[in-house]
Formats: C-alpha cells, structure tokens, sequence
C-alpha cells in the first residue's frame, strides 16, 4: 500500500519558501528508490530482520584489482610522506603542489571507469586511501570524498548519458576539482523550500540558472559543479506540458554569472574549499542536464550513499592516528621511575581508546 505522501503530485509550484510540511514530504517520498535491486542488510536489522547470506561469506576481490589497488595504495603512502599537516593547518589551505602531486598519482580518478582515464578502484581501496590521506590532515580526505563521493563524477558515471562520460569523467580522473551544490541559506534537509531555479529557453537548447548555494564544499576552487535547481512547469516548443522539478545540472564554474561570494572558514577542518556560490542568469546547455526533469533529488540521495561511506573511513583515520600519538607519548614521557603509559590510571585509558 503507497504511502499518503506517495500519493500527492509532486509540482514545481509547491517548491520554494512556501511549501507545506506536506509538500516537503511528498518530495522526499517520491525520490526515495522503489525497486530495492540490492538489499541492505543494516535496514534489516532496523525491521528485525537477521539476513546474515547478505554479508557472509565476505566477497573475495578480483586479484588484478588487488594487486593494483595495492600497488597504488603503496605509491600514495609514499607521497603522503611527503606531505605536512602541519602546513595545512598553519595556512588553513592545500598547497597546490599537494594537489598537482594527488592528481599525477591518480587520486581524483580512484573511483572513475579505466575507460575514462581512471584507477577504476574498489570501494574497498578507495575507503583505504581516504583513511590514509585523512591521516596527514582530515581537509584533504573531504576534497578527495566531496570531489568523488558527490561531485561530478559519481552522478555522471551512474546517470550520465555516454557522451556526458566522455566528456567529463576524463577531466575529473586528470585532476579537475568538482563539487555538489545543493544546499542553500534557508535550505538544508528540507528541498521543498529550494529557490534556485533554472527556466528553459524557448527553443530548448539551454536553461537559466539563477541561485545561491551555500556550504558549497570544492565549490571555491572547483572546475566544475553538479547543482541542483527547480525546473518550472513549462510547454515545450512542440507543444508537449512537462512538470519540470529538483533538476540536476553539470555547470562549468567559468560561465559567466557565477560568483564565489565567501569562502568559509572553521574552527575544525581547516583547509576545506568551502563556500557561497551565487548563480545569476547563467546559461546552461540542455546537454549539461543530468537524467530527466524533476529526477535531480533522486540523483542526489542515490550519490550521497557514496559519501556516507567515505565519511566513516576519515573517522578510523583520525581515530587510529590519535592513538597512534597516544601510544608513543605515553612511552615517551617518564614519572615516576617509568613511562606513564606503564602506570595503571594511563595504561587502562590507552586500553579503552
């Protein structure tokens, strides 16, 4: 049986600063996945279900993508070497030539296709390499997870048409920075109240988007965004109604109209590209267009599953490397006649953690 929610029509006009409680959920509801190809084991056990063949026996890797993935995990730790934290925290920024270096290893194309010029790497060693990089400063790992998890990549190679994949995926593997706009001042988890907008023109080779997106992470250095925006109802020039909606779009950052007003600044990740990015009257080719009108919130929970990953694997990098300080300065520094790690109140603390 649909849900209430599933059973009201989902229009351009219950969008913006006016939409119900209502609205904002028939929204959500209609971008939810309805054909569940591959079941989720964690929902299970949500609903009381005990599915264990759904994780066990753990899937064996392919030996080519272990031995690359490993040969690539050993030419990254030997750059990470090579790179300081210290100097990221300092300048509250990545030195470009940290970038440069993570673009001629590869880095920015873990997850994209060999085909488009990437490592074509499991997820399994992209969670490894984050956790890595996190480990020499935390801004680098939400970069590379915000350029890969969200950016242009994921929602290109899941929904973009074969010429958009030839397009874009051998620019983002080479090192183009990319980022996910859809976050706006008034609008977090509710797109029901999104105000950007992108009109088609009236022979349909292109949309104005107007708009101001905020949190906007990659979106100060970015190359190029994927940017969420409301398609009004509109009639085609052959005369065909299209409902419009929440349209996911591939903008280039060097189209005229588009403004970084603020890169933000915070107290803990220090050296992250994040901004606000303003949108006035910028044209965008109907070609830039990801998947159908309306289909762009879909679009965007589908790819932040990616992200949601990316997210656990920095905190095992931050939790085993303050361990790891733990540990050394624990042997390191004496009272008492010993380590103070060898004295019991310290020793059971560094147990714990």
């Amino acid at each position: 049986m649909d849900s209430p929610a599933s059973e009201t029509p989902v229009t351009p006009e219950k969008i913006g600063a006016g939409a119900s409680a209502e609205d904002a959920r028939a929204i959500a509801e209609a971008a939810r996945e309805t054909e569940w190809t591959r079941p989720s084991f964690a929902k299970g056990l949500y609903l009381g279900s005990f599915d264990l063949g759904l994780i066990h026996p753990w899937p064996a890797a392919k030996p080519d993508d272990v031995e690359r993935g490993e040969a690539f995990m050993a030419r990254l730790t030997e750059y990470c070497r090579t790179m300081s934290g210290r100097t990221i925290e300092r300048d509250a920024k990545i030195p470009d030539e940290y970038l440069r270096g993570l673009a001629e290893l590869g880095v920015f194309g873990m997850k994209i296709p060999q085909e488009y010029g990437g490592l074509g790497l499991s997820l399994v060693y992209y969670g490894r390499a984050l956790a890595l990089l996190g480990s020499v400063h935390p801004s680098l790992g939400a970069l590379l997870s915000a350029h890969q998890s969200i950016g242009v990549p994921e929602p290109v190679k899941v929904f973009g048409t074969p010429q958009q994949k030839r397009t874009y995926l051998p620019r983002c593997a080479a090192g183009a920075v990319t980022a996910f706009l859809l976050t706006e001042p008034d609008v977090g988890s509710d797109p029901a109240r999104m105000g950007s907008t992108a009109v088609p023109s009236a022979d349909g080779e292109s949309y104005v988007l107007d708009g101001v997106k905020l949190w906007t992470t990659n979106g100060v250095i970015a190359e190029l965004v994927v940017v969420m925006a409301v398609v009004p109802r509109h009639i085609d020039s052959a005369g065909a109604v299209h409902k419009g909606g929440i349209t996911a779009f591939v903008v280039e950052m060097d189209s005229p109209g588009i403004t970084v007003e603020n890169r933000n600044t915070f107290m803990g990740l220090r050296g992250i590209e994040n901004g606000v990015t303003r949108f006035h009257k910028v044209r965008v080719p109907a070609a830039n267009r990801l998947g159908r009108e309306g289909q762009g919130l879909k679009i965007a929970l589908t790819t932040l599953n990616t992200g949601r990953l990316s997210l656990p694997a920095l905190c095992v990098a931050t939790g085993r490397w303050s361990l790891k300080i733990a540990r050394e300065w624990s042997n390191a520094r004496t009272q008492w006649g010993r380590p103070v790690g060898k004295h019991e109140a310290v020793g059971k603390k560094i147990a714990f953690i």
